[in-house]
């Protein structure tokens, strides 16, 4: 699975809700498969991935707020010591984050800017 740093940490805070009905299920059945297949191998990409592809702010293969994505997946790369390019098990790559990020002054640092940060900060991490 490809996904860009920054959603291993939407993936674990994901409440169902989402930009419209088309991405939430999407993000639906991507929580389901990680949550039932723990080992799958992530690789950590720079710009649009497999979320990315019901995402209504997708406009032909780019993200609409690049520099906002750019900007929180290097945060995640930096605090996780990882790159683009990186390949891990989602147990792994989502067990780092949760030590690393979640609980620790890096979670509002790196995800602040974001639209869905207060639901993020009031959400308890689904250990997936």
């Amino acid at each position: 699975m490809n996904l860009r740093p920054h959603h291993a940490l939407c993936i674990q805070k994901f409440t169902g809700h989402g930009y419209d009905e088309k991405f939430t299920a999407h993000m639906t059945g991507t929580v389901k498969v990680l949550r039932d297949r723990p080992e799958t191998p992530v690789e950590l990409v720079s710009g649009c991935d497999d979320l990315c592809a019901a995402c209504p702010n997708n406009i032909r293969g780019s993200c609409s707020t690049p520099e906002k994505v750019e900007a929180t997946d290097a945060g995640v790369l930096s605090a996780l010591s990882l790159s683009a390019g990186d390949v891990l098990p989602w147990d792994r790559l989502s067990e780092r984050a949760r030590r690393e990020i979640f609980g620790t002054e890096k979670f509002p640092e790196i995800c602040a800017s974001c639209e869905w940060y207060n639901l993020c900060r009031d959400t308890d991490t689904n250990i997936l």
